[in-house]
């Protein structure tokens, strides 16, 4: 058999052609920040929405130390959150791709057939 007979059909060469997306981390630590940012907010009204009535040293300045904890959480769910999002999206794509990619073989399996 020559080669001609078995090179790859074109439709077939394009889904082949799989490049790895790789993470925006530019994307994730925005939406990390921007998280945070809400989640300082949120530990602040949280503080002044729910006062202490303890007087012990422990129990002051309670929102700084809300704020400080509402911060690292939205941080840490922004910037997971992102992650997620984007290894989502990569699967979706790699999907289609196997998809296209099983339609591609049983389009030539059923050429050779006929």
């Amino acid at each position: 058999m020559s080669s001609d007979n078995r090179s790859i059909p074109q439709g077939l060469k394009e889904v082949l052609n799989i490049g790895a997306k790789k993470m925006n981390p530019k994307l994730i630590a925005f939406s990390g920040i921007v998280t945070a940012f809400l989640g300082v907010g949120i530990g602040f009204i949280i503080a002044y929405l729910l006062p202490s009535p303890y007087t012990s040293p422990m129990y002051k300045d309670l929102a700084q130390k809300y704020a400080i904890i509402g911060g690292i959480s939205g941080l840490l769910i922004g910037s997971s959150q992102e992650m997620v999002r984007e290894l989502k999206e990569e699967r979706d794509m790699e999907e289609e791709l196997m998809q296209e990619l099983e339609q591609a073989i049983r389009s030539t399996t059923n050429k050779k057939d006929y």
